[in-house]
């Protein structure tokens, strides 16, 4: 396997000593090195699988060994991948709607968020992101959606959220986290496709229409 020798040449190449071992922060480099997209949640979860956990060193062949074995997915990996999937906007969609029916009449509470809801869900909304908000976000036209590319909108939605709520302003944490919840495997850590970005999309604009519902006639009227 040519990327199985390339990340043992690299590994190597650190190991000076040649005592087959490796520290957690020389295996991030590395793998920052050869796959700079990979995120951080991603890393810990390497980490802990290679047990690399809390500075501890690993061998790096036992490591290559678990990298390319053929073993499926644990049922914990196999369930967040599941969630990233399916994307944050319905649980948040569900969420503000409780939130809102403490202060605002259920009937009229229901009406708002199931109006968001299906225009959400409608071909046009879908089309609208695929064929103009992930063009435009997609800035080196390689068909995919990095973080550095999607941050600008991500920072743009949860501020505008922020600010009508008088909110604190999004963390850095906070836009990473937005991202890594619909960043899947489909086109490899840190890379999204079509359907990611609008499941992503979809989840900015209810955490924008949760900040505009107490100004929405639909509820004040």
């Amino acid at each position: 396997m040519v990327m199985s020798q390339q990340v043992q040449e690299a590994f190597q190449d650190w190991d000076t000593r040649g005592q087959g071992t490796i520290g957690r922060e020389q295996l991030t480099r590395i793998i920052r090195r050869l796959t700079p997209q990979v995120g951080d949640s991603d890393l810990e979860a390497l980490f802990a699988a290679a047990g690399a956990e809390n500075g501890a060193g690993v061998k790096y062949n036992d490591f290559l060994d678990w990298l390319w074995s053929d073993s499926p997915p644990s049922p914990d990996e196999t369930r967040k991948e599941a969630a990233r999937q399916r994307g944050l906007w319905e649980d948040a969609l569900n969420d503000a709607r409780a939130r809102a029916a403490q202060t605002w009449p259920a009937e009229k509470v229901n009406k708002y968020w199931n109006e968001v809801q299906a225009r959400l869900v409608a071909d046009e909304y879908i089309q609208h992101v695929k064929t103009q908000m992930f063009t435009q976000a997609d800035k080196d036209k390689d068909g995919r959606v990095s973080f550095d590319e999607a941050k600008a909108l991500i920072i743009k939605s949860l501020k505008c959220s922020a600010d009508l709520m008088n909110a604190p302003q999004p963390t850095q944490e906070e836009v990473r986290d937005a991202f890594d919840a619909h960043d899947t495997l489909v086109d490899g850590r840190g890379q999204m496709s079509m359907d990611e970005f609008v499941n992503l999309a979809r989840y900015l604009q209810v955490r924008v229409a949760e900040a505009m519902l107490p100004l929405s006639k639909v509820v004040t009227d």
